[in-house]
């Protein structure tokens, strides 16, 4: 069923990630197939850890999960992170392996300059190049021609990864269908909106920005505020919603840092993650948010899911928090939902 609900506005935007071992897989666009051994198999799924290269020569490193079964090309979901996550953490894996479960092939990979992905600016966020990045990560699952129906490809993201797998989908006809989980839906116009301290913020950013333009370097601080951060230090997402998460033992990965650039938060208030939902077209897209969700906001989903075209369906998730759907139980139902998107519009 489609829930669509009347939501009295929230009082401010509290954006909050709005974020191994094994055979290396080193396989290049043009060859086709995977080999190498697995370095996991629960649940009937194999883990492997792979890498590909953007036309740069960034190398992303990333997990593939194959169901095991039934032999032969699959559909598959390439999986966009929250906003400094690594592939590690259940934001991104927790939903890559209960896809893989449901019979997809799933890959799940650092953006660049995070985790064990190549390039620089280190812990730099930048939504143009994670989307140009997400691109490549479809066409890399399209060489593998053993493993994967290269008609038959999704991408899901989570917090900010959710908007970037819309715009994936309206701007990549290979994605026939998309699913946003409590995601980032923002514009310049709605982030003005939201953010009382806009204009100060953003000039705070294009200071920041022209010492990077002239010097080269950027300024790091924590992503959030833990008991060892002391209140005089600014961090990027200074707001409790993030640290219950990213502060705590629920949000440790071996390769997430407390650390990014001060100049990161400037993609969330002029990149674009929500124009694209009049551009998806005849690609279908599932939006599924908690109603308690404070930090991606529940009428911003509503928004944009009437302004899709295609197949589409919103679910809002009673009693459910932002962060209940990075690794808390409401996350078996928002996989499910996906996993019956995908069987649905990727047949």
């Amino acid at each position: 069923m489609t829930h669509q609900t009347t939501l009295g506005r929230r009082r401010a935007l509290a954006i909050s990630g709005a974020a191994a071992t094994g055979m290396v897989l080193n396989v290049p666009m043009a060859r086709a197939g995977v080999t190498g051994a697995d370095v996991t198999r629960p649940e009937g799924v194999s883990r492997r850890r792979v890498e590909f290269r953007a036309p740069d020569g960034v190398r992303l490193v990333g997990h593939l999960r194959v169901p095991s079964g039934k032999p032969g090309p699959r559909p598959a979901i390439v999986l966009s992170n929250a906003m400094t996550s690594v592939k590690e953490q259940s934001v991104n894996a927790g939903y890559a392996q209960r896809l893989a479960v449901s019979g997809f092939v799933t890959l799940a990979f650092d953006q660049r300059g995070f985790g064990e992905s190549g390039g620089s600016p280190r812990l730099h966020e930048d939504n143009g190049k994670r989307l140009d990045d997400l691109h490549v990560a479809v066409s890399y699952l399209t060489s593998l021609e053993s493993l994967v129906d290269p008609e038959r490809i999704g991408a899901m993201g989570v917090s900010i990864g959710g908007g970037l797998a819309m715009n994936l989908a309206a701007y990549d006809p290979r994605v026939r269908a998309f699913a946003a989980i409590s995601a980032g839906l923002l514009n310049p116009a709605r982030a003005r909106e939201l953010m009382p301290a806009y204009p100060d913020l953003l000039a705070e950013q294009t200071s920041l920005l022209r010492r990077y333009h002239h010097t080269g370097e950027l300024d790091y601080i924590p992503v959030v505020r833990t008991p060892d951060v002391p209140p005089s230090q600014p961090v990027l997402f200074d707001d409790p919603i993030a640290a219950e998460y990213y502060g705590t033992a629920r949000g440790a990965a071996p390769n997430w840092r407390n650390r990014a650039s001060a100049l990161s938060l400037r993609t969330i208030l002029v990149d674009d993650t929500r124009t694209s939902s009049d551009a998806i077209g005849r690609s279908a897209g599932l939006l599924v948010v908690g109603d308690r969700d404070v930090s991606t906001l529940p009428e911003d989903h509503q928004a944009v899911y009437d302004r899709l075209t295609g197949p589409k369906r919103l679910e809002i998730l009673p009693g459910v928090t932002h962060n209940d759907l990075y690794d808390r139980p409401p996350v078996d139902t928002a996989a499910a939902l996906a996993a019956d998107w995908f069987t649905t519009h990727l047949h």
